[in-house]
């Protein structure tokens, strides 16, 4: 019986301390958000979801009403930035609206904002303050522009981020 037990502690600490040899695999987490899907509805109900028609925005057509939604994978909360540009990228963008969003939080794993744009070039979202975005029309509207979603590590400079191109009228 004592021969039983001391090859028992002993076959459970091999066990335990990983066996006889081999290689360990190694799981990379990553902890910074991946933007899986940016989609918006323009003034005139073209969704992206399911259109690749062009998008419009109009302050008269439902007093100036769109809709941005988002779709993350990450592991912690992250900051979602929707933009405005007159170029596809983040470089001089004017800043919109800002949340915080994760487990617990009004937005997590996705999030959806209604945006309104007013005939005097002034832009918000989820009643947030209106940014003035009258620079980006330095010959009036029509305007071509990009509305632009981008995601943040909130514990790192990583971010990423996605845009459709819009035709701003007046």
């Amino acid at each position: 019986m004592k021969n039983i037990c001391g090859f028992l502690i002993i076959l459970i600490s091999i066990t335990a301390c990983g066996g006889g040899g081999g290689s360990a695999e190694v799981r990379v987490v990553n902890y910074t958000p991946d933007l899986i899907r940016f989609d918006m509805v323009d003034s005139y109900g073209v969704d992206t979801a399911n259109s690749g028609a062009p998008l419009y925005i109009n302050p008269s057509r439902d007093f100036g009403l769109f809709d941005v939604d988002w779709r993350v994978n990450s592991l912690e909360d992250y900051e979602v930035n929707i933009r405005i540009n007159d170029s596809a990228g983040i470089a001089r963008s004017l800043p919109v609206y800002t949340e915080i969003c994760g487990q617990g939080r009004a937005c997590d794993q996705s999030g959806a904002v209604i945006c309104e744009y007013t005939s005097d070039y002034l832009l918000s979202c989820n009643n947030s303050a209106p940014e003035d975005i009258i620079r980006l029309f330095p010959y009036g509207a029509p305007q071509s522009l990009y509305l632009i979603l981008e995601v943040c590590d909130l514990n790192s400079s990583y971010c990423a981020y996605d845009y459709y191109p819009v035709i701003i009228e007046r």
